[in-house]
């Protein structure tokens, strides 16, 4: 089964146009295959969005002269047999056009990726081997860099306590952080609802700790909260916080007379804005918030 895999990732159908083999697809399988190192395809659903970081960092590996989208891998990969568009229409596509889009693998290709850590190593090596010739060693120290990271990160989604970042460095442990915050958050901010996300991968919202990171060493997912800057701030200034009760609250040094602290105040009572289906915020992180808003 794996050998029939290997087989489909090395005859991948490639846009040839100008004589040259694009690798859009070899980055976006390689960043599929990231995700489920990391523990992110539990459900067999690839969303579009979460792909992005990985596909970045593979295409840049390829390259600073080849211009590569994802965008355009992830939705032509529908020409091959093992991937699994969630609609099939026809678009002409763009990021914009594949924002909320998802697909799934062939059940079998997705349990070996998220199971089977010598299958993931084969899947790569093979991609490696086909599509970057001339950028192996390039390609594969990003694989090695992201490595540590991924698994630290697919302990972290289901751990009961704070864990250890043994091995991975402060870059790459923020970066992890961030990462899964946001996309618990759906890349939205929980205070303002504002979600704007760039093929970079840029996002408009920050991913913020509950309890700070010096206070708890504690890069769960559910001690975080997706915020943009100004809102980010303001947490960290104890001005608003997320309480117990999924609402926000405001600092009464806050004086709602002043228009420019409208935007906070009125943030007073509103829901929390949180529509995923794990790590949501712990009871304990929420607590620890509300109880230091300042009171002058």
């Amino acid at each position: 089964m794996l050998a029939d895999y290997v087989e489909q990732f090395k005859a991948l159908n490639v846009h040839k146009a100008t004589g040259e083999e694009k690798v859009h697809k070899p980055c976006m399988l390689l960043a599929v295959i990231d995700l489920a190192e990391r523990g992110a395809l539990g459900e067999n659903r690839i969303r579009y969005e979460d792909t992005l970081d990985g596909f970045r960092a593979y295409a840049d590996a390829a390259g600073s002269d080849s211009r590569l989208d994802p965008w355009f891998p992830f939705h032509h990969l529908n020409s091959a047999p093992f991937w699994i568009p969630e609609r099939k229409d026809y678009i002409r596509p763009s990021h914009g056009r594949m924002l909320g889009r998802s697909a799934s693998l062939a059940p079998e290709l997705h349990k070996l990726i998220c199971s089977d850590s010598s299958a993931r190593l084969a899947l790569r090596q093979a991609l490696i081997e086909r599509w970057f010739p001339d950028e192996h060693a390039t390609v594969q120290r990003v694989i090695d860099l992201r490595r540590s990271p991924n698994r630290y990160e697919s302990d972290l989604r289901e751990a009961e306590r704070p864990l250890a970042a043994d091995g991975v460095s402060e870059e790459g442990r923020s970066a992890m952080f961030r990462r899964m915050v946001l996309q618990a958050y759906d890349y939205r901010c929980a205070a303002t609802g504002w979600r704007v996300l760039l093929p970079g991968p840029q996002a408009i919202a920050d991913a913020a700790h509950l309890i700070p990171w010096n206070v708890s060493h504690d890069d769960r997912p559910s001690n975080g909260i997706a915020l943009t800057p100004t809102f980010h701030r303001a947490l960290d200034w104890h001005l608003i916080a997320p309480g117990p009760d999924m609402k926000w609250h405001v600092s009464k040094v806050l004086d709602k007379r002043i228009p420019d602290n409208r935007h906070f105040v009125d943030l007073a009572g509103q829901p929390v804005i949180f529509h995923g289906k794990r790590h949501r915020p712990m009871l304990e992180s929420l607590e620890w918030r509300v109880t230091r808003l300042r009171e002058e």
